[in-house]
């Protein structure tokens, strides 16, 4: 309510603002503020020539570095034909001017002494088989996987065949492989000469060869990278994982072109170009950050820290001007404007003053006026509200507390004629089974007794029958009873008992199942109670039977008490399997019971009887951990004038 009614007096007050709006004030001096501010486009073409040249700069930087990647993928491509001109000239001279017919081992030896970069020489048949082999490394180059490969570049092509990079302990190897002919057969290859090269020697040439001011790296077609400006002896002896993703990044936005822009995964941007080898099918790549064409114009548009102190100086000398003689008229009613809103946020019942506002002879001045007066009135009418919300909550309240009565009365007279009800129907069905049931049954047991009187010496079998049949009408007599017990009402018959000589009474009467013990845990401080003792014994007796019959496999139930200052607690705890939340819920309905045999309405006997002496009744139970009553009764009298606290 209090928001639409700010709104609906902000929309009258800005209307009326609106129709006394002039042309002069505030207007004139925003049009020289407009006027000043059109010096924008000279910044905007600066910014553009600025963008201008730094396109410029950059191709620039793109050729420098597409030379750069020329020159080091020469001197890598130079270095790997230098060595494979070695191999090829020493295959033809040692089969063609030899005085034996085919390379011998004696000869691998020899090339293999002359060249220390050769860490492998093995010569194969036309058919892969390797005939013999000098090695120099204690680590060979594994060339099964690629052996189809080399048969086929120089048996079925007679070509030179120049393979992968390979990491080994001892440093990056390359593989290669060259077709060799027998003496007077050159048109025929006869064998094949693999040789694993050392690239420690290419360090040397690329690190001559690598700029100082640009990053520069040589990788296979695969992205593995073999070697870098700033490696440990010019190679790559371990994986670069950070340069392997630029790699990856670099051939798939850069695709078909040879340099460009590329933005890496972590967001940086890099001019890069790259240059490939067609033999070996290597990639040599040339980038730098991508800011640096816009750092060089920079330094070349500042050529000083001065140019830029200067020009500074006059921009901030500039605004502090035009603010102070345009902003500041507006600014200065405006922020006691504000100031004003903040504190009728935080105080709702703070009433804007005149006196608190600078208020100038233009627009502002008379929005400032508006919001005096709509502070004076949002007052008036807050108070009215909450004079109203008062006297509104002042009724909820009594018509709460009424209706809260009114359902409570309903739902006890609710719950006392369901329970009279169902009292009645079980009274009357208890009647007709006392009738009905009891007569057959002392008929039956009469007849058993003659029976058995008239057979002098009974077989025992006959006898055990006779046996069942007595223990089944007492059974059925106990039932009977537990219903009519539970159906009729009788008054209370009250008298005075010690507590703890009563329930020591109870406990030494009751009938202990083989393997149950009863532990006593009473109280010391020993208290009288006013209660029915026949039926305080019922519901003693029934708990316990419940307990006992909760230990089928034996046990220790406890039976204590523990006295507060009003009230006593009698407990009866058991050692068995506990109760579900499901049984507790329905424990004390009548005739609910999770027995083979049993009525249900021994626990709605316990209840009933603690209700009709106002006292209370608690369980506590937990899976497996056994089930423990607590009853409450109010204490009669105690022995002397001791307080006591209430139990816990």
């Amino acid at each position: 309510m209090i928001r639409s009614f700010l709104n609906r007096v902000n929309n009258g007050y800005i209307s009326k603002f609106m129709q006394k709006k002039k042309l002069s004030g505030l207007f004139s001096k925003a049009v020289l503020v407009l006027i000043l501010i059109s010096i924008v486009p000279i910044v905007i073409i600066g910014y553009h020539v600025m963008g201008v040249d730094s396109r410029v700069l950059k191709n620039e930087i793109l050729q420098k570095q597409q030379t750069m990647a020329g020159r080091l993928s020469a001197v890598a491509r130079g270095y790997i034909n230098r060595k494979a001109q070695l191999f090829s000239l020493f295959v033809d001279l040692r089969t063609d001017f030899s005085g034996h017919q085919f390379i011998t081992l004696q000869d691998l030896r020899y090339l293999s002494e002359r060249d220390p970069s050769i860490a492998y020489l093995a010569l194969l048949d036309i058919k892969g088989k390797k005939l013999f082999s000098v090695e120099n490394t204690r680590n060979p180059i594994n060339y099964e996987a690629v052996l189809p490969d080399i048969l086929r570049v120089c048996v079925e092509e007679g070509e030179d065949y120049i393979g992968g990079v390979y990491q080994q302990p001892e440093g990056m190897f390359a593989l290669l492989a060259f077709p060799v002919q027998k003496k007077g057969k050159e048109t025929k290859v006869a064998g094949i000469l693999v040789a694993q090269m050392n690239l420690k020697e290419m360090d040397g040439s690329l690190s001559q060869a690598y700029p100082l001011d640009m990053n520069a790296f040589v990788a296979t077609a695969t992205g593995k990278i073999l070697s870098y400006n700033g490696a440990p002896e010019g190679l790559d002896t371990e994986t670069q994982k950070e340069l392997e993703e630029k790699v990856e990044a670099i051939n798939v936005q850069l695709k078909g072109r040879n340099n460009g822009e590329v933005t890496l995964p972590d967001g940086k941007r890099i001019l890069v170009a790259r240059v490939s080898l067609m033999v070996p099918p290597w990639r040599v790549y040339v980038e730098q950050p991508s800011n640096v064409a816009t750092q060089l114009f920079v330094e070349s548009t500042f050529h000083s820290s001065w140019d830029v102190l200067i020009l500074f100086i006059a921009m901030l000398v500039f605004v502090v001007v035009v603010s102070y003689w345009v902003i500041k008229p507006i600014t200065r009613p405006l922020e006691r404007l504000r100031e004003a809103v903040i504190k009728q946020q935080q105080n709702e019942d703070f009433v804007v003053k005149k006196e608190e506002l600078y208020i100038p002879n233009n627009e502002i001045g008379e929005l400032a006026l508006a919001f005096v007066e709509m502070s004076d009135t949002l007052y008036a009418r807050r108070q009215e509200l909450l004079r109203a919300q008062e006297e509104l909550a002042h009724v909820n309240q009594e018509l709460e507390q009424r209706v809260e009565e009114r359902t409570r009365a309903l739902k006890e007279a609710s719950s006392e004629l369901v329970k009279a009800e169902r009292l009645a129907a079980i009274g009357q069905m208890a009647s007709i089974i006392s009738h009905e049931i009891r007569n057959p049954l002392a008929v039956i047991s009469n007849a058993t007794r003659l029976i058995k009187m008239l057979v002098p010496s009974p077989d025992p079998k006959l006898s055990k029958q006779f046996n069942i049949i007595e223990a089944e009408i007492k059974q059925a007599n106990s039932i009977i009873s537990e219903v009519l017990g539970y159906a009729r009402t009788r008054d209370l018959i009250l008298t005075t008992i010690d507590l703890n000589s009563y329930l020591r009474e109870l406990i030494l009467s009751y009938p202990v199942t083989p393997g149950i013990t009863i532990r006593e845990e009473l109280d010391v401080e020993n208290v009288q109670i006013k209660v029915d003792a026949e039926e305080i014994k019922q519901v003693i007796r029934n708990v316990i039977s419940n307990a006992v019959e909760a230990m089928p496999n034996g046990g220790t139930l406890t039976v204590g008490t523990k006295t507060g200052r009003r009230l006593v607690c009698i407990y009866i705890a058991d050692q068995g399997m506990g109760l579900t939340e499901e049984v507790r819920q329905k424990m004390f309905a009548p005739f609910f019971t999770t027995k083979a045999r049993g009525t249900g309405l021994g626990l709605a006997v316990v209840r009933k009887a603690i209700t009709r002496h106002r006292g209370k009744l608690f369980i506590k139970s937990s899976l497996g951990q056994g089930t423990c009553f607590q009853i409450y009764l109010k204490i009669y009298k105690k022995p002397g004038d001791t307080n006591y606290g209430e139990p816990s």
